[in-house]
C-alpha cells in the first residue's frame, strides 16, 4: 500500500488531509483506488463545537445586518457589501463536517442543523429597519432635486488640474435657502482660497469623487476644517435633499455626524444609500468660461475614471485643486 498526501488545505478549522490508497493484490495484479479523509489530530476536539457555534453567530448576525442600511458605503467600499454572509456561509457549511471521529462529525452536523433552522427563522422574522436616524429621516419635507431643484443662491468655482489636462473650472451652485449654514461654510472656504492646494483624495468609480480635506492629513482625507469657530466641525442644517441626481455635492461627515470642509460629488443618478446620512448643499453646473471648456459633469466623469491605489482608492496621479473662489455675476 502506498500513501500520497494530496491536499492539506480544507476550509475547516480542524485540519485534515486527503489520503490516496492504492492497493495491489498479488493474486489478480489489479489495482483499486480509494480515498478517505484522515484527521491530523486523532483525539477529540472540544473546540469544534465552539467554532461551529461561533461561526453560526457570525453568519446570522451578518444576515441581520444585511437587512439594515448598515452597509451604506461611504467611507466607502461597496465591494465589501454582501461578502460577510458569503464567507461565513462557506465556513459554516464546512466546519461541521470536520471532526476526529464519525460521531463528532454527526454531532456537529446536528448542531449546525439546529442553528440553521433557528437562525433562519429569526433572520426571516427580522423586519427591514434602519440605523438611528439623523436630522430628518422620514421627514415629509424631503426634496427630490431631479424633480424640483432647490434655488441656487450663489455659485463658486474650483479650478482642477490632473494628468495631462490643463486646469479646468468646475462651477458649483449652492442651495443657500435650504442649507444656509452648510452653504456659508463652503462659500467662505472657496472665497478665502482654503481649497487651493488640496486634492480629490478618494475616487470611487460609478459612485463619487471626494475632496476638500484641509489640514495635516489632507492627503488621506482624514482631516477637515470648517470656516467657523477656528475650524470646528458643526451639525448640518438638515438632510432634506435626496441623492437622486448626478452632480449633487454633499458634505462628508465625521463619525459624530458633524461636517467640515470635506465634500463629495455624486457621479450617478441614484445614490439612495446616502439619503439621511449625507447633507446635500449644492450641484455641479454645466457652465464655464471660454478659456476653460470641458467643465461640469464631463470633468467629474474624467476624474471618476482616473487610476486609483487600493484599498483607499487614492488617485495614483494627484487630482489637485489649484484655485477656487466665488463666481461673480
Amino acid at each position: 500500500m502506498y500513501q500520497f498526501h494530496l491536499s492539506v488545505t480544507p476550509l475547516s478549522p480542524i485540519s485534515s488531509v486527503m489520503i490516496f490508497n492504492r492497493e495491489t493484490t498479488a493474486a489478480s495484479h489489479r489495482q483499486s483506488d480509494t480515498y478517505r479523509v484522515v484527521p491530523l489530530r486523532t483525539r477529540r476536539q472540544p473546540r469544534q463545537l465552539t467554532m461551529t457555534t461561533f461561526l453560526s453567530m457570525i453568519f446570522f448576525c451578518s444576515l441581520a445586518l444585511m437587512k439594515t442600511n448598515a452597509f451604506a458605503p461611504i467611507h466607502h467600499y461597496p465591494s465589501i457589501r454582501g461578502k460577510v454572509p458569503i464567507v461565513t456561509t462557506s465556513a459554516l457549511f464546512t466546519s461541521p463536517f470536520a471532526g476526529s471521529t464519525d460521531d463528532e462529525c454527526l454531532s456537529n452536523r446536528r448542531v449546525f442543523l439546529i442553528h440553521a433552522i433557528a437562525g433562519g427563522v429569526v433572520s426571516i422574522g427580522i423586519p427591514q429597519f434602519s440605523l438611528p436616524a439623523f436630522a430628518n429621516e422620514g421627514n415629509d419635507e424631503s426634496i427630490d432635486p431631479s424633480i424640483d431643484l432647490p434655488k441656487i443662491t450663489q455659485k463658486v468655482y474650483l479650478d482642477i488640474k490632473f494628468g495631462n489636462y490643463k486646469p479646468t473650472r468646475l462651477i458649483i451652485g449652492l442651495f443657500g435657502e435650504v442649507m444656509p449654514r452648510a452653504v456659508e461654510n463652503f462659500q467662505t472656504l472657496c472665497a478665502n482660497g482654503s481649497y487651493t492646494g488640496t486634492s480629490f483624495y478618494r475616487v470611487i468609480s460609478e459612485m463619487s469623487i471626494q475632496g476638500g480635506a484641509i489640514g495635516p492629513n489632507s492627503v488621506s482625507g482624514k482631516s477637515g476644517t470648517s470656516a467657523f469657530d477656528n475650524g470646528a466641525t458643526f451639525a448640518p442644517d438638515n438632510y432634506k435633499i435626496k441623492h437622486t441626481k448626478k452632480g449633487l455635492v454633499s458634505a462628508v461627515r465625521g463619525v459624530n455626524g458633524d461636517i467640515d470642509s470635506r465634500f463629495f460629488v455624486q457621479t450617478e443618478s441614484d445614490a439612495g444609500w446616502a439619503d439621511n446620512r449625507y447633507a446635500v448643499f449644492g450641484i455641479v453646473l454645466n457652465e464655464g468660461d471660454e478659456d476653460r471648456k470641458g467643465g461640469g459633469m464631463e470633468l467629474v466623469r474624467k476624474i471618476s475614471k482616473v487610476n486609483v491605489k487600493p484599498p483607499q482608492n487614492v488617485p495614483k496621479d494627484p487630482v489637485m485643486i489649484v484655485g477656487c473662489g466665488l463666481v461673480q455675476e
